[in-house]
């Protein structure tokens, strides 16, 4: 085998992620489904979908949020399915849905929300990685402050990702925290003439 590279042309191609990031972004939803978890708690998942981007082939980033539809969740789900109304322009659309069951009920706000676009802003929540992997965020909706209307200028969302509702980060194990002794750490020093960091 020979090891060169004349001749060898390499077109650099960036990672597109599937999936929004935390932050905030203009995007619709793209659909409202009911499901029930597998303790039997009826609850519905809201996928935005963002711009459509030619690195996704058309499609735009997703993020999912649930929702539960239980009689302890119901409160603080219908105060953001109104806030949602409202800045999206739909609020009579939302006060006519009578329904009997969740699975009616979130059939009913997929047919009103469906492909209502606004900026939304998505907190973060850091999920553990899987054998040796890092650690990454998924981003669902903000609990508050989370829409607004694409025509609010300027926006009005503010997003921190230093604030702990914006990027909810897994606690750090004492192993990681760094010493607080206030002895200095040390590192070996490469005795390589050609360091370029020496």
């Amino acid at each position: 085998m020979s090891f060169n590279t004349k001749g060898h042309n390499v077109e650099e191609t960036n990672f597109v992620s599937n999936y929004l990031s935390a932050g905030i972004h203009e995007a619709k939803i793209q659909k409202i489904e009911y499901f029930e978890a597998a303790s039997g708690t009826p609850g519905m998942k809201i996928t935005h979908e963002g711009r459509p981007m030619e690195d996704l082939g058309g499609a735009g980033q997703t993020a999912e949020t649930t929702w539960w539809l239980s009689d302890n969740a119901w409160t603080y789900t219908k105060d953001r399915l109104v806030i949602m109304a409202d800045k999206l322009g739909v609020r009579t659309g939302l006060d006519n849905i009578n329904a009997e069951s969740p699975a009616e009920y979130s059939a009913a706000l997929d047919s009103l929300f469906k492909n209502k676009v606004g900026r939304w802003k998505f907190a973060g929540e850091e999920i553990a990685g899987k054998e040796g992997k890092q650690n990454w965020f998924k981003a669902g909706l903000a609990g508050y402050g989370f829409v607004e209307s694409v025509d609010t200028t300027p926006s009005k969302l503010k997003f921190d990702e230093t604030n702990k509702y914006d990027m909810k980060r897994l606690p750090v194990a004492d192993s990681e925290v760094p010493s607080s002794n206030g002895t200095a750490a040390t590192a070996a020093v490469s005795s390589n003439s050609d360091d370029p960091w020496s």
